[in-house]
């Protein structure tokens, strides 16, 4: 079976998800359009309405910030196509969280974005939860600077001479306020099944050069820690140059040659 894909957004990610699956580089997937508010320069495949891409994909793509998320998801599902979500901290939203058992017929997948290890923990949280997770994140200073942040705040960020806490607190307020900088938090807490107990802390580094998670959790099954670094992308420093790979592999998992290991 091959999926039809509509990928919806033009930035960081949604350009190289669109150029890998129109060179076929995801196979058992062909890109039939994209989905874009402003028409990029050099798209990798057709422009198309989100009407059109209800009409001719079975699987959309969206790559465009939680808000495009609350826009499209019941016209998505409702037609029975799926949807893949990278913004994931759309899930954690008291307008969409609430629902998601409800949706469809069409299905909803979230992408695990720059993070890994989410199977492991979702299979120790089913095993009767998880007592304690935590995720710290640590990124450049410069690149969580917010609109909402007031000047005293951003100059804090700017001159920083030495790591800085921006944020410390629970994966709701994380993914409203770092919308773009903290989905790992809502994947992780969207893979356990819950956001009780999970601890959140992103700190600003002047002299980080890589973005770095770090997740520990522990239980009556296990304890366990991971740490990833990664590299930012170079046109986005807010966003790891992993995530557009993250969504080509979870694409790849929807198709007919699903991945060996699940």
């Amino acid at each position: 079976m091959t999926r039809r894909v509509a990928v919806i957004g033009h930035g960081v990610i949604g350009a190289r998800v669109a150029e890998e699956l129109a060179r076929g580089g995801v196979v058992g997937a062909e890109l039939v359009g994209i989905v874009a508010r402003r028409a990029p320069s050099s798209p990798a495949g057709p422009l198309i309405s989100l009407e059109e891409a209800l009409e001719t994909a079975d699987l959309v793509v969206e790559c465009a910030g939680q808000q495009v998320v609350h826009e499209i998801v019941d016209a998505v599902l409702s037609r029975g196509s799926d949807l893949v979500v990278t913004s994931v901290g759309a899930l954690l939203d008291d307008r969409l969280g609430p629902r998601l058992g409800v949706l469809g017929p069409g299905r909803l997948f979230a992408t695990h974005g720059a993070v890994g290890g989410l199977d492991l923990l979702a299979s120790a949280a089913r095993s009767g939860g998880l007592d304690t997770i935590s995720v710290r994140t640590t990124k450049k200073a410069s690149a969580l600077v917010r609109d909402w942040m007031s000047a005293d705040e951003v100059e804090h960020l700017v001159r920083a001479t030495a790591p800085v806490t921006v944020f410390a607190g629970g994966p709701g307020d994380a993914a409203r306020l770092f919308p773009d900088s903290l989905n790992v938090v809502a994947a992780l807490a969207t893979a356990v099944g819950s956001t009780h107990g999970v601890g959140v802390e992103l700190v600003g580094d002047p002299a980080a050069t890589r973005t770095t998670h770090e997740i520990t959790a522990s239980g009556a099954i296990g304890e366990y820690s991971f740490v990833i670094r990664n590299t930012p992308s170079t046109q986005n420093p807010r966003t790891s140059a992993v995530a557009p790979w993250s969504v080509l592999q979870t694409i790849a998992s929807l198709t007919g040659r699903v991945p060996l290991i699940a």
